[in-house]
């Protein structure tokens, strides 16, 4: 369990990375652990403890943050046979004693993350589920955190409301409230409903009554949640300072995300019609409030990242959760999308622009730790240029290309004086060549990890990270960009970059070709088909899904 924890810790720390890491990265010094976690947990298959599998659902994670999909979805199914296996030997009635409460929460946790691990990496069709739903039907949502932490037995509802077995014996027993993780879980499975939507309707069989079945459902969750998580101005300040500010952050972006799914999805089966036109989609206010809502959602995920870079320890690596940065790319892509199709009110640019922006960075950071996220920098990056492009031809003023400030965190690459990705802007990305390795190869740089990318049709590289004329690299490390030379004109403007992680302005690069750009009708058509096809829910699992 201790490598598990190290493998997760490796990402934050500036010390491991420069110890474990070098040249890789937080990747490569959470491969060091994950390699020593596995062999353990193997070791001890015959007699699977908690331990092992809450080990495994943290080795989940890194895989697929590392974008080896395919090995997360293997490890996921593994971990939730341990678990079932466990369940079997350890299953208890009685929680009358506060150590058996512990113990019997501790895995009604554990098996609620294989849950939420579960919606996340089977939204797409051909990924099956690891667990069923009798698997979690009769199983209690999370208790309060201070139930847990005081060892204070309490019987809390099920996923679908009823009374869990345990309590049936014992007619006057209450139920206790929801726990803080409990919503999660009931904010997940909202989320995955809203997938399982896109996943099963085409725009022949599309029903505004299931999004409105869905809008309810999410905001029934909302309503049921504790006034002190209320989705409110300033409310995730108060949780930061009370050290539940991910939490906070946590649930609201599964609703917020969830949210935007609904009403992009409408917006889709309106601009796929024949007969579309923007006047009439302006004119009909139930069309402007599907735009309204997305921005909305929108901006309040992107502000709660920012409260939680704010508040962060300035000594260490931030390293968002890789929900988090899915949801800020699905506000900031969606918005750019609305504001280059000309969907968005006249009064909302200087609002797009700057959740593009900040979503932007948020990318570029993440992608530092995560490498699932590069292929979301990327097609974002195409966006906000594009999106730049326009307000630039709109105010009349000469495009100075896209130069978006960013701030990063602390980064290992920083102590070595590294300058930053001078070629985000790129539309297409050669395949390097496979070198045969000399030396032992870390898990986050496997090849043949992945399946390769299915080949797309012309346009901009696809959101599951595939590219005009190439496939993905298969571990998802990214292609190299054109070879800067020290005497470069570009090398030279660039800003510097401090030790600490200061602010940097990426230059246009010298070789772009401004003709190869797509202009905004073009960007918005491949983005409309990409989003039918699902791309944006197989680059979130990191690839290995069906074709379309």
């Amino acid at each position: 369990m201790i490598n598990a924890l190290l493998t997760t810790a490796a990402r934050h720390s500036p010390q491991m990375i420069r110890r474990y890491g070098g040249h890789g990265g937080g990747s490569a010094a959470a491969d060091h652990f994950a390699a020593k976690t596995i062999n353990s947990i193997m070791q001890a298959m015959d007699q699977p403890s908690l331990a092992d599998i809450q080990s495994l659902c943290l080795l989940v994670i890194h895989e697929w943050g590392c974008r080896n999909a395919v090995r997360a979805y293997i490890y996921l199914g593994q971990a939730a046979r341990m678990a079932q296996m466990y369940r079997i030997v350890h299953t208890h009635h009685q929680i009358s004693d506060p150590d058996q409460f512990l113990q019997d929460e501790s895995f009604r946790r554990t098996l609620w993350l294989i849950y939420i691990l579960d919606c996340f990496l089977t939204s797409s069709p051909g990924r099956h589920p690891a667990l069923s739903s009798l698997d979690v039907k009769d199983v209690s949502l999370p208790c309060p955190d201070m139930n847990y932490h005081f060892g204070s037995p309490v019987y809390v509802r099920t996923l679908d409301g009823a009374l869990p077995s345990s309590a049936a014996a014992e007619p006057s027993v209450q139920l206790g409230d929801v726990g803080e993780y409990g919503h999660i879980v009931l904010a997940t499975k909202a989320w995955r409903n809203v997938v399982e939507m896109m996943t099963t309707t085409s725009l022949d069989t599309f029903s505004e009554e299931t999004c409105l079945a869905l809008e309810d459902e999410i905001e029934a969750i909302r309503q049921s949640l504790p006034v002190h998580f209320a989705d409110k101005p300033g409310q995730i300040n108060l949780h930061i300072t009370m050290g539940s500010g991910y939490t906070y952050a946590m649930i609201h972006s599964l609703l917020n995300c969830g949210s935007i799914f609904v009403n992009r999805r409408r917006i889709l089966q309106v601009v796929s019609a024949e007969s579309f036109s923007l006047e009439t989609f302006k004119m009909s206010h139930a069309n402007m409030q599907a735009v309204d809502r997305i921005f909305a959602a929108s901006h309040s995920i992107i502000l709660s990242l920012l409260s939680l870079e704010h508040g962060a320890d300035k000594d260490s690596i931030l390293c968002f959760p890789i929900f988090m940065l899915f949801s800020a790319f699905t506000a900031g892509s969606t918005v750019a999308y609305l504001a280059l199709k000309g969907l968005a009110p006249a009064n909302a640019t200087g609002s797009a622009s700057t959740i593009v922006r900040d979503s932007l960075r948020f990318m570029h950071d993440g992608a530092e730790s995560w490498p699932l996220v590069i292929p979301w920098q990327r097609h974002l990056a195409v966006m906000a240029k594009a999106l730049g492009d326009l307000n630039n031809a709109r105010d009349g003023h000469e495009d100075h290309g896209n130069k978006m400030i960013q701030q990063r965190s602390p980064s290992i690459k920083d102590d070595g004086g590294s300058q930053p990705d001078m070629n985000m802007e790129a539309v297409e990305y050669d395949v390097p060549q496979q070198i045969e390795p000399q030396g032992p190869v870390s898990q986050g740089e496997r090849v043949g990890s992945e399946p390769a990318a299915i080949q797309r049709r012309p346009g901009i590289a696809t959101i599951n990270g595939g590219s005009v004329n190439g496939s993905t690299p298969a571990a998802g490390t990214p292609p190299p960009g054109p070879t800067i030379k020290t005497d470069s004109p570009d090398v030279a403007n660039a800003a510097p970059v401090s030790s600490a992680g200061g602010a940097y302005v990426p230059s246009q690069p010298s070789n772009m070709d401004s003709n190869s750009d797509m202009t905004a009708v073009e960007l918005c058509a491949a983005f409309e088909r990409q989003l039918l096809e699902l791309d944006d829910l197989a680059a979130f699992m990191g690839g290995g899904v069906a074709p379309n």
